[in-house]
C-alpha cells in the first residue's frame, strides 16, 4: 500500500517539488483513471484543434493575402484557445478533486462521487479558468510584469475554488489574500516547476525540431525561391500536434503542485492542519 501524503503541512520549495512528484508516482493509476472519465472528451477536442490550428497556420499564403485572408486564421486560433481554456478547466477541476477527496478519506478516492463533484463544479471552473486568463493577458499587455505578478496569485485560484467551494467572484479575492507576503516563495516554486517542464517539452519537441532541419536541408532549393511551404507537409503537421497532445498531459503536474503551494500557503496563515492534528490527538486520547 502506498504511503499516505499529509497536504496539509508547512513544506520548503524542494519538498514541495519532491512530493509533487511522489505524489504522482503513487497515485498515477487512479489519477490517469480519473482523467480519462472526465477529460477525455475536452482533451480530444483540444488535439483536433490544435491539428486544424496547425494545418491552417502552415498555409504561408494567409500572411500575404490581406485581411480577408487572415481573417480565416483567426478562427481557428479562436476555437484552440476555447478548447484550451476548457481543458484546463476540465483537467484541472479532476485533479484537484481527486486531491480533496484523496485528503479527506485518507488516501481513498471514489471515482463516482469524483465525477459527481466535478459536475456540479464545471461551469465554475470554467468561469474561474477564463477570468484568470482575461486578467493574465490583459497584465501581459500592460508591459507583461504585471500579467507576471497577478498570474502567480491567480495560480491558487482552482485550488480555493475546489478546497473551499468558493464563488468565483470569491476566488480571485481569497488568492490575493493567501499569497500575501509568500508571493517570491510561490514564484521561485512555479518557475523552477516550469523550468523542469520546459525541458521535458524540449525533448517531446525533438521530433518536430529534427524532422524541420533534414526538410530544411533536403528542400533547400524551394526554399532559397522563397517557397518555405514544403516545410509543413503532413509528417511535419503530425508530429506537431503528437507534441502537443504530450506537453498537454505533462501539464497534469502543476495542478498537483498548485495543491501542495495552497496547503502549505494555508497552514501558514490559518494552522488548519495543525489543528486538526491536535484536534484528532484529543479525540484518540
Amino acid at each position: 500500500m502506498n504511503d499516505y501524503i499529509n497536504f496539509k503541512r508547512q513544506r520548503e520549495l524542494g519538498e514541495i517539488l519532491s512530493d509533487t512528484f511522489k505524489f504522482l508516482r503513487q497515485e498515477y493509476k487512479g489519477l490517469f483513471k480519473a482523467l480519462v472519465r472526465n477529460a477525455a472528451i475536452p482533451y480530444i477536442l483540444l488535439i483536433a484543434a490544435a491539428g486544424y490550428y496547425a494545418t491552417v497556420s502552415s498555409d504561408i499564403s494567409l500572411f500575404d493575402g490581406g485581411i480577408f485572408r487572415m481573417a480565416n486564421f483567426l478562427l481557428p486560433a479562436l476555437i484552440l484557445f476555447l478548447t484550451v481554456l476548457f481543458y484546463y478547466a476540465v483537467m484541472y477541476g479532476t485533479v484537484l478533486q481527486y486531491i480533496r477527496l484523496y485528503i479527506e478519506n485518507g488516501g481513498v478516492v471514489d471515482q463516482e462521487l469524483l465525477k459527481t463533484d466535478l459536475r456540479k463544479q464545471l461551469g465554475s471552473l470554467v468561469g474561474t479558468t477564463f477570468l484568470i486568463a482575461i486578467i493574465v493577458f490583459f497584465g501581459l499587455m500592460l508591459c507583461i510584469l504585471p500579467g507576471i505578478y497577478l498570474a502567480i496569485p491567480l495560480s491558487l485560484g482552482w485550488a480555493v475554488l475546489v478546497f473551499e467551494n468558493k464563488s468565483v467572484g470569491d476566488v480571485i479575492a481569497d488568492s490575493f489574500k493567501l499569497i500575501k507576503g509568500e508571493w517570491w516563495m510561490t514564484f521561485a516554486t512555479l518557475f523552477v516547476l516550469g523550468l523542469l517542464l520546459y525541458v521535458a517539452n524540449i525533448v517531446f519537441s525533438l521530433p518536430v525540431i529534427i524532422y524541420t532541419f533534414v526538410k530544411a536541408f533536403t528542400s533547400a532549393a524551394e526554399i532559397s525561391e522563397g517557397d518555405i511551404s514544403s516545410l509543413f507537409d503532413w509528417v511535419y503537421l503530425t508530429l506537431s500536434v503528437l507534441s502537443s497532445a504530450a506537453q498537454y498531459i505533462l501539464a497534469v503536474i502543476f495542478p498537483i503542485a498548485i495543491a501542495f503551494i495552497y496547503y502549505n500557503l494555508n497552514e501558514k496563515a490559518n494552522q488548519t492542519g495543525t489543528f486538526e492534528t491536535i484536534d484528532s490527538i484529543g479525540t484518540d486520547s
